[in-house]
């Protein structure tokens, strides 16, 4: 695999089609940087004075429990609606990153959005099977930790120095362990992503999909996951250099709104906080659509013996053939050796019409 050429297909189909950045925004599987902001806070000062005291807070949620549940509830809703979307979007992104990388016609947002609802409810059985399967690993090594743990300590048994030894000893060998096999599990289940969407296989088989393409193609997909991990840290470093530089600005202008409390400061500081929302949101958008392209067309490429690309990785240039790493390119046969004699000087021989006198040659 040409992973440079991979890199550059990837950018081709986020930069084309910009299209794919609003599902980007919501999906919730690519690779990418993830960018969380912090919930604002909507605790004042219940109390009376310089300590908070228990009955304030009492009359507070007395007075306004309503609101708080419904609160709660919309917060819940919104939650489970946006989580929705996301599933959707995932969908979309995968088969519209492959129609834009196979340039079919119907790469557009509507087509793609169609494609993720079809995949839904697959995509979802398949996210909570493999999230039961970890949570039920997790209870079963916690179980098998802390159950003689917590035995022993209802005995009133004293743990020795040795058993604390070997405890230890015991839960970094586990998290040895599960590093590897977390990143197994995370290229199966991208691959697996993509066979279910692409191929629209079902639950299992494309878990099985997944797994024998990461089995048969263990250096390759181990590579790409590497990559894309570098790709991810230059990214986020890129975009945390230029918040850490702006921060000392936001930083004195919140000390002198906390100083002066001026209207216009705090207008000043709200505008550089929904900028930066939008700047980050554009940015996640377009990570998120970058790493469904990546993983997409190395997808392809390990799937197919050769794909035709034309335009995407430049913008519109040549036709770039990328051929799987067990694809055998047979040479054509070489055209046949022209004469080596100087025949241009010879002038053509002239026609000679047959003698009918002239007797038959023997």
């Amino acid at each position: 695999m040409d992973y440079t050429a991979l890199l550059r297909t990837a950018w081709g189909i986020t930069w084309r089609y910009k299209y794919l950045w609003v599902l980007g925004l919501f999906a919730a599987e690519g690779g990418g940087c993830s960018f969380s902001g912090s919930s604002p806070n909507l605790g004042g000062d219940l109390g009376s004075g310089g300590g908070g005291s228990f009955s304030g807070v009492e009359d507070f949620f007395s007075q306004y429990w309503p609101v708080l549940v419904a609160l709660v509830i919309g917060l819940i809703a919104l939650s489970i609606a946006l989580w929705v979307i996301s599933i959707i979007a995932t969908g979309g992104l995968i088969a519209g990153t492959d129609a834009a990388y196979h340039e079919r016609t119907d790469s557009g947002l509507g087509d793609s959005w169609r494609a993720g609802l079809r995949s839904f409810w697959r995509l979802l059985g398949m996210w909570l099977l493999v999230g039961l399967l970890v949570l039920l690993a997790i209870l079963l090594v916690v179980l098998a930790i802390g159950l003689p743990i917590g035995l022993a300590m209802y005995r009133d048994a004293e743990l020795g120095a040795g058993a604390i030894v070997g405890v230890v000893l015991l839960v970094i060998l586990l998290a040895l362990i599960a590093i590897p096999l977390g990143i197994a599990m995370q290229i199966v289940l991208t691959w697996a992503n993509r066979s279910l969407v692409l191929a629209g296989t079902g639950i299992v088989d494309s878990l099985r999909a997944g797994w024998r393409l990461f089995r048969s193609n263990l250096g390759v997909s181990l590579m790409v996951w590497l990559i894309a991990v570098g790709v991810s840290i230059g990214t986020a470093v890129a975009v945390l250099v230029p918040i850490a530089i702006l921060g000392i600005p936001i930083g004195v202008m919140i000390w002198r709104i906390a100083v002066d409390a001026n209207p216009a400061l705090w207008a000043g500081l709200a505008l550089a906080g929904l900028v930066l929302v939008v700047l980050l949101s554009v940015f996640k958008a377009a990570v998120t659509t970058y790493f469904g392209a990546y993983w997409t067309v190395a997808y392809r490429q390990l799937t197919e013996g050769a794909v035709s690309m034309s335009g995407a990785a430049g913008g519109g240039g040549p036709s770039d053939t990328v051929a799987a790493p067990w694809v055998t390119q047979t040479p054509a046969y070489p055209p046949p050796t022209p004469p080596t004699a100087d025949l241009g000087s010879a002038p053509p021989p002239s026609y000679q019409p047959p003698n009918p006198a002239a007797p038959p040659e023997a």
